[in-house]
């Protein structure tokens, strides 16, 4: 006979569409985090639903997410803010030239890892103010920049990293001036 808590989470999960993300603390309201844990349990066992990484599923049939998606479920389970890592965003821009060798992404809170099949997924902790304009092309730059350092940042690297903002990204970056080093915002100021 099924539990009264998985007849819910079947529910649940079958009222998401295809290709949604859930996580266990999207369900701990349908029970006792052990039985939710069981049924959780069966159901990954029946193939009703894939477990992406600890704590984290899609329906069965579904697409499976790429890795940045996998990682913001699991960031915002636990209530943190998530953006691309600093050292991505530096060899996307062409800043540097050597790309990170496991995916990380940057969270408001503590650094943690977790298994996502066979990749490991890094969250690194990352200052408030760095994340503040987020992934936004202005936050993105500024990440890249700050990471690749006041001493690396010359008038080719600055070029590189803001070639593609607008005029509203620039008006961004100079209401964040309070958030920025001076030495970055200095940059900034001589457009």
């Amino acid at each position: 006979m099924r539990s009264t808590t998985t007849t819910f989470i079947r529910r649940h999960v079958f009222s998401l569409p295809l290709g949604r993300i859930f996580t266990t603390r999207d369900l701990l309201g349908y029970g006792r985090r052990s039985a939710v844990d069981q049924a959780v349990s069966r159901l990954v066992k029946s193939s009703t639903i894939v477990r992406l990484a600890r704590g984290v599923f899609i329906r069965t049939g579904s697409p499976i997410p790429d890795t940045f998606e996998i990682a913001r479920a699991k960031a915002e389970a636990f209530g943190k803010q998530i953006a691309a890592h600093a050292g991505k965003l530096a060899f996307d821009l062409g800043l540097t030239a050597k790309a990170l060798a496991e995916p990380a992404f940057a969270v408001n809170a503590g650094s943690s890892s977790f298994q996502a099949g066979p990749v490991r997924i890094h969250l690194k902790k990352t200052a408030h103010r760095k994340l503040h304009l987020g992934d936004r092309p202005a936050g993105r730059a500024l990440r890249a920049l700050w990471h690749v350092g006041k001493k690396m940042v010359d008038g080719a690297c600055l070029t590189s990293a803001t070639a593609r903002l607008g005029r509203t990204d620039r008006a961004e970056i100079r209401q964040a001036a309070s958030l920025l080093p001076a030495w970055l915002m200095l940059h900034f100021l001589r457009d």
